[in-house]
């Protein structure tokens, strides 16, 4: 096995953007592999129990500048807050560097230090073993994630996604279900308590008959509060933003 030191050098031209993005992540799990392929840093992140499984990306232009790698570089990170959190610490006027130390293992850039820098300031964020951490295939991700023959679908605006999270607040339990009903004059979802109608007079793409789907409460808030295509299949729900380049699915619960 080789290993060839590199280290590469970043400003961090938008620190709102690279924190919203781990935010992103951070509602599914605290411990991930982000990686830098090309122009694009994104990272999958799963449940524990792998019932929920998303994918997060963003171009990095829209992050950072300076000279990204000429092959894919991985990053782990043990706790996302941690990371987040380094930018409190910085003022908001502040130039903000990323400095990212590499290896070379097996043909594979494995980054093992970060450093956060700025005129006045040096925060060190040790990287996690890649091999400690849940790495996701691309190819089972983009199964999971896809669209096609899915049961029926509708789009669900980012105002309603933000109704629909506070009504969830009323049931107590995060164990509690959520259910999503698809009927012959629109689609609505129930807990507990409540019950929304989030489309009325018309009918969900690809509807047939009237049918029930139900996640956990809890897993609700895992998805990103945007303008989203909602896409039911037999055994999971998809929820593809149109607002950036987020999808995560999520298994449906059998009662």
């Amino acid at each position: 096995m080789s290993k060839k030191g590199q280290k590469w050098v970043f400003k961090i031209s938008n620190p709102q953007n690279f924190i919203d993005f781990l935010k992103k992540l951070k509602l599914v799990g605290k411990s991930v592999p982000l990686e830098i392929e090309g122009t694009n840093l994104f990272a999958k992140v799963r449940t524990p129990d792998k019932s929920v499984i998303k994918y997060v990306s963003v171009d990095l232009n829209e992050v950072l500048e300076g000279e990204f790698p000429p092959s894919i570089l991985k990053i782990g990170i043990m706790e996302l807050g941690k990371v987040i959190d380094v930018f409190k610490y910085f003022n908001q006027e502040e130039e903000i560097n990323i400095n990212i130390d590499s290896q070379t293992y097996d043909n594979e850039l494995i980054a093992t230090n970060l450093k956060f820098s700025s005129s006045s300031l040096e925060i060190d964020v040790r990287c996690a073993d890649i091999s400690l951490l849940a790495y996701i295939d691309d190819t089972i991700q983009r199964s999971i994630h896809s669209t096609e023959g899915s049961d029926v679908s509708f789009t669900m605006s980012k105002d309603m996604f933000q109704k629909v999270s506070s009504l969830t607040g009323i049931d107590s339990s995060p164990e509690e279900l959520l259910y999503f009903d698809i009927h012959d004059t629109g689609v609505s979802i129930r807990g507990k308590s409540f019950k929304k109608h989030i489309m009325q007079d018309e009918t969900a793409t690809g509807y047939t008959d009237s049918a029930v789907y139900i996640i956990y409460k809890n897993q609700f808030s895992f998805i990103d509060q945007e303008t989203s295509e909602i896409h039911f299949h037999e055994n999971r729900i998809v929820v593809k933003s149109l607002d950036s380049d987020s999808i995560i699915a999520i298994g449906l619960v059998e009662v």
